[in-house]
């Protein structure tokens, strides 16, 4: 599966378990630092900087073509997945 696309389900179901789980209208809106903010108070993720670089990494893809920004951003893919498997256990743990 594209990277890119892994990344925005993981932030939008994030943002849904909230919704479904903690508040359901006080997350609408807010900014991704916030949101993973949230997440991390609700134990579905453990570093919120960490996701702010997936983030940083996910939008340096999204624009450029240079092939040292691809190389970067190829490295951190790794820890990516890592922190997306940790955020796919802590939902499947909380999922009612």
């Amino acid at each position: 599966m594209d990277v890119n696309v892994t990344f925005e389900l993981c932030w939008k179901f994030m943002k849904r378990w909230l919704e479904m789980n903690v508040d359901p209208t006080g997350i609408d809106g807010v900014t991704r630092r916030e949101l993973f903010r949230r997440a991390a108070e609700n134990r579905l993720i453990d570093d919120v900087d960490q996701w702010m670089r997936h983030h940083a990494a996910r939008n340096q893809t999204t624009h450029t073509y240079e092939s040292e920004i691809a190389a970067s951003v190829y490295e951190a893919v790794h820890e990516f997945a890592v922190d997306a498997a940790q955020l796919l256990a802590a939902l499947e743990a909380r999922n009612d």
